[in-house]
């Protein structure tokens, strides 16, 4: 990018930032059977990336290199994958003090993981057990109970495919991979004006001005 910007513009005061963190599995995903890394592997790996930017003599000076610890996303993938016992948790940060935990200087990961232990003190289950740990396919996961429109056999699938390395090609040009998202939730396939077959997409309000098709082919009438 900053090559290419120095090319273009003739200017080699051409600046990138790059902004990362340590990944947290998320429910209704193919990665909600992951195992979320420890925070201290999470800020290890974060350490050898900016020595590495850093060590760039061409182009370490022009990134700006912006990251976030380990430790929230401990907290993050807590509540992220948390059953109703995790409230327990929640409560007992408030009762300790936590307020405004998205701002860094607010945020306390000793005083969560307190919170944890006084909550989890009379439960078989620990922090890591919500957050580092893998699940098996036949785990019975807190949020099954409700429907986000996709088949959760099909994500077991592609969580079997990211495991093996196996890329998944793009269902907008391949037979359907049957979801589920199509036929519960109403989504049609619709072809855009360069004759390239696109996914439907819902219609977006601009300003006020109403709803218009979202989209490169705003310009064509759609419905829906």
């Amino acid at each position: 990018v900053i090559a290419t910007g120095r090319e273009v513009t003739g200017s080699r005061d051409i600046r990138c930032t790059v902004s990362i963190g340590g990944f947290v599995p998320k429910p209704h995903t193919p990665f909600q059977w992951a195992g979320q890394l420890d925070h201290e592997t999470t800020d290890a790996r974060l350490r050898k990336l900016r020595d590495a930017i850093r060590a760039d003599r061409k182009y370490g000076k022009s990134i700006g290199f912006r990251y976030h610890d380990g430790k929230p996303g401990i907290v993050e993938g807590l509540l992220s994958r948390g059953d109703r016992r995790v409230g327990a948790v929640i409560e007992q940060a408030w009762r300790d003090g936590a307020r405004f935990d998205g701002w860094s200087e607010h945020f306390s990961f000793e005083r969560w993981m307190g919170a944890a232990q006084t909550a989890f003190a009379e439960q078989v289950v620990d922090v890591d057990w919500y957050t580092t740990r893998e699940r098996e396919q036949t785990e019975v996961l807190p949020w099954d109970h409700l429907d986000s429109g996709l088949d959760k056999d099909w994500l077991w699938e592609d969580w079997q495919d990211a495991l093996a390395e196996v890329e998944v090609e793009d269902c907008r040009w391949t037979p359907c991979f049957d979801c589920g998202v199509c036929d519960q939730m109403g989504t049609e396939i619709q072809v855009g004006p360069t004759g390239i077959t696109l996914l439907g997409m819902p219609a977006l309000p601009v300003r006020g001005e109403g709803l218009v098709p979202a989209g490169a082919a705003a310009a064509e009438s759609t419905e829906g």
